[in-house]
């Protein structure tokens, strides 16, 4: 068996994702921090309608600090200056995005890794669509 497989890397997400068919998974790494809010959301909930029942969304991200001091801390760690933005970074805490996942019914969300300003958020759709 098969799977369709399509790579984003060229995209800039700024328009609904195609309907091209329908996927075990997708997994997203450093590629949406650069989005406002909303679209963010709804990208996820436009990958969410293209998984499969029993699809996992991995999306490893840049995230927002909790504080100022762990901000800089995580510039530190990766050989950056002190001082050093990038003015692009739109980058959203963790549990809002866990919470996105959760309003969207992805089920069995959590950050299942993370080290300061990088984490992995994973969700995965039911495998039965419950009746609403």
């Amino acid at each position: 068996m098969t799977s369709p497989r399509w790579d984003l890397r060229a995209t800039t997400f700024k328009f609904r994702l195609p309907d091209i068919g329908r996927f075990d998974a997708a997994v997203s790494c450093f590629a949406v921090h650069h989005l406002d809010d909303p679209r963010e959301r709804s990208l996820c909930g436009e990958v969410f309608e293209l998984l499969e029942p029993g699809g996992v969304f991995a999306n490893l991200e840049h995230v927002a600090s909790p504080s100022e001091r762990l901000h800089r801390r995580f510039y530190q760690g990766i050989g950056y200056p002190d001082d050093w933005e990038d003015s692009s970074n739109k980058l959203v805490d963790v549990e809002t995005q866990l919470h996105w996942l959760r309003e969207l019914s992805f089920e069995d969300v959590d950050c299942y890794w993370k080290w300061l300003e990088m984490a992995l958020l994973i969700g995965l759709k039911p495998a039965e669509q419950r009746a609403g």
